[in-house]
């Protein structure tokens, strides 16, 4: 039994639910999206017109019964969030509820792929950082970061990647436009791709010039990831670890995020961390001349945190 059979007994214990082929969760539950319905019930099946066997036979490795036509939902189901429920048919309910118990965290196997996003990042990025330049518009830096990610074997992106040069970086959705990277300023990038359905957001900053005010801010933000790093453990408190960010000084955000399309968890809220819980940390500082933030996706290990991108 492979993990997305084990996540999938894990939400059947909960509850009947319909996935389907692009919902977020779907690449946890099954390694295919030939398919047209996944229903967990007491079996867990897998509904398909007859014209996606070939493909089915090739891509699923999970032991789920296939049924070629559409099935007949009597009674409720829960559905996942991300679902199109102004097309559903079906008596349904949200499952969120459930999904933040079977996808709290991800499994060993997930990890060891999460290792490899992360080394697919790294690698894409040290080729860009030597490839940026001062003129290239925030659009064509854009560009050249999804080329280098798909170039090395990032499938996608959850949202448009985000390049904002100077001030605008500060807006709670700075959108990337013609402006050109110019000396004397911030450069804000912000990225979430996503491989085999695991996303792994990052932001990193560019100064395009050497200002005390901007490099006292990042090294305020990188002493405290080296803080962090003896605190990121299991049993510490959510609540204890957003204190610890947010000495760097107020921001308007969380500054813990869930990662990989994972449930938790959050910062501020209420909870502790547990082994191998997949977080994103968001230290923020805000400047009149634009953010200086830097997101580490992290894991919790027994002996502390392992940083990823």
């Amino acid at each position: 039994m492979n993990f997305r059979e084990m996540r999938a007994k894990l939400i059947g214990s909960y509850g009947r639910f319909v996935f389907f082929p692009y919902d977020e969760e779907t690449p946890k539950l099954v390694s295919t999206r030939a398919f047209t319905h996944l229903i967990i019930d007491e079996d867990i099946t897998i509904y398909a017109p007859r014209i996606m066997e070939e493909q089915l036979e090739d891509e699923l490795k999970e032991n789920y019964d296939i049924v070629y036509g559409e099935p007949v939902l009597n009674g409720k189901y829960h559905v996942s969030p991300t679902t199109r429920a102004a097309n559903l048919t079906f008596n349904w309910i949200s499952g969120e509820d459930i999904l933040r118990k079977a996808l709290r965290k991800p499994f060993e196997e997930e990890i060891e792929l999460l290792h490899g996003v992360s080394e697919k990042i790294g690698a894409a990025m040290d080729q860009f950082w030597n490839e940026m330049s001062i003129g290239i518009t925030e659009s064509e830096t854009a560009a050249k970061i999804d080329a280098l990610l798909r170039l090395h074997g990032i499938d996608g992106f959850s949202y448009p990647t985000i390049v904002a040069v100077g001030s605008k970086s500060r807006f709670p959705s700075p959108s990337t436009g013609t402006k050109k990277i110019e000396e004397g300023k911030i450069v804000y990038v912000d990225v979430f791709p996503v491989y085999h359905g695991y996303p792994l957001n990052f932001s990193r900053v560019v100064f395009t010039e050497e200002n005390n005010t901007w490099i006292n801010a990042l090294e305020k933000i990188n002493r405290t990831y080296d803080s962090l790093t003896h605190i990121l453990r299991p049993g510490t408190e959510l609540e204890y670890i957003d204190a610890t960010i947010r000495k760097i000084g107020n921001f308007p955000h969380y500054s813990v995020v869930p990662a990989g399309g994972f449930y938790q968890p959050f910062a501020p809220g209420p909870g502790v961390l547990e082994e191998n819980m997949l977080l994103t940390v968001v230290p923020s500082i805000y400047l009149k001349e634009g953010v200086i933030r830097v997101k580490h996706t992290m894991i919790i290990q027994s002996s502390g945190a392992e940083v990823l991108f």
